[in-house]
């Protein structure tokens, strides 16, 4: 092998979290799940969690113009784990092939999955000529490929800090406070302290679980939002990993606003993770505050 990626231990608490994650919203099915993702060319992904799932479906892009090394050190990991037979591979970059439902080769990307782990080295924001922001539509498109077989999975996303599109995380802060408006909660405090932060990671606390939120409910899916995780990763780049449960609803066709509520996603304490401990924080954010005569929020 040309090489082997390296983890932090503050990367182990994070893939121990998210086991815990899929062992709460799988409780019942151990051990025959069915994985999709980024497990990198360690695998270790698939490895540390070889007893829960039956079979997992990687994808490696590899290095422009070099793609075989990265996969065929892949595929030869998982012949020393003793995976080989549980491991297929597909290949090319993630969003193409969510948005194409096939890799590069022409091997079809079929849904659905019990678990669908994004990791997002290069952050969320992504745009592809268009101006499309390809990861984010690449998150609607797994939503809406699990619903159509009415599946209930774990989407585990991950992600740095890079280039975080400042418009669209304020617009999207600026639509949550229309909505709080609606309800009667009084939030310019709040969403004040958020926009003003110098940490986006409290902003990117709010924004994706929105996102997701959002997403889920056009689909009929209710997602509960795990304590979203911050940590310091391989040459001291800042990360964050987020955890959804999404249950698939098929009690009505209409549309219907998401489950979780407000309070939930902001007051939520995130779990900041350092030198392998992880202990709650806000990151001196304020707290969501409705007053008893208020609508939930």
């Amino acid at each position: 092998m040309r090489f082997a990626q390296r983890f932090t231990p503050n990367k182990a608490v994070v893939r121990r979290l998210q086991r815990e994650t899929i062992e709460e919203c799988h409780a019942h099915s151990l051990g025959s799940l069915r994985y999709f993702g980024l497990p990198s060319t360690t695998l270790a992904d698939a490895i540390e969690w070889k007893d829960l799932f039956k079979h997992f479906v990687a994808v490696e892009r590899g290095e422009t113009g070099t793609e075989w090394e990265m996969q065929h050190d892949l595929e030869l990991t998982a012949f020393r784990a003793g995976l080989f037979g549980r491991v297929s591979l597909l290949r090319g970059e993630i969003d193409a092939i969510i948005h194409k439902k096939r890799d590069t080769f022409g091997n079809r990307l079929r849904f659905p999955f019990d678990v669908v782990s994004l990791d997002y080295s290069g952050g969320l924001f992504y745009k592809d000529r268009r101006g499309t922001f390809t990861r984010l539509r690449a998150i609607e498109e797994t939503i809406q490929g699990q619903a159509k077989t009415k599946t209930n999975f774990v989407l585990l996303i991950s992600c740095n800090l890079d280039a975080v599109d400042q418009g669209e995380v304020r617009k999207t802060l600026e639509t949550i406070r229309t909505e709080l408006v609606r309800y009667g909660i009084a939030s310019d405090a709040v969403l004040a302290a958020y926009l003003k932060s110098q940490r986006e990671e409290c902003r990117l606390k709010l924004y994706l679980p929105f996102f997701v939120n959002t997403q889920a409910s056009k689909y009929h899916y209710n997602c509960e939002t795990k304590s979203v995780v911050v940590y310091e990763g391989n040459l001291n780049t800042s990360m964050m990993a987020f955890r959804f449960c999404l249950s698939f609803d098929a009690r009505t066709e209409s549309l219907r606003p998401p489950r979780e509520r407000f309070n939930q996603i902001f007051n939520k304490p995130m779990l900041q993770i350092v030198g392998g401990n992880a202990s709650e924080t806000m990151l001196d954010m304020p707290k969501l505050m409705p007053s008893d005569k208020q609508q939930p929020v």
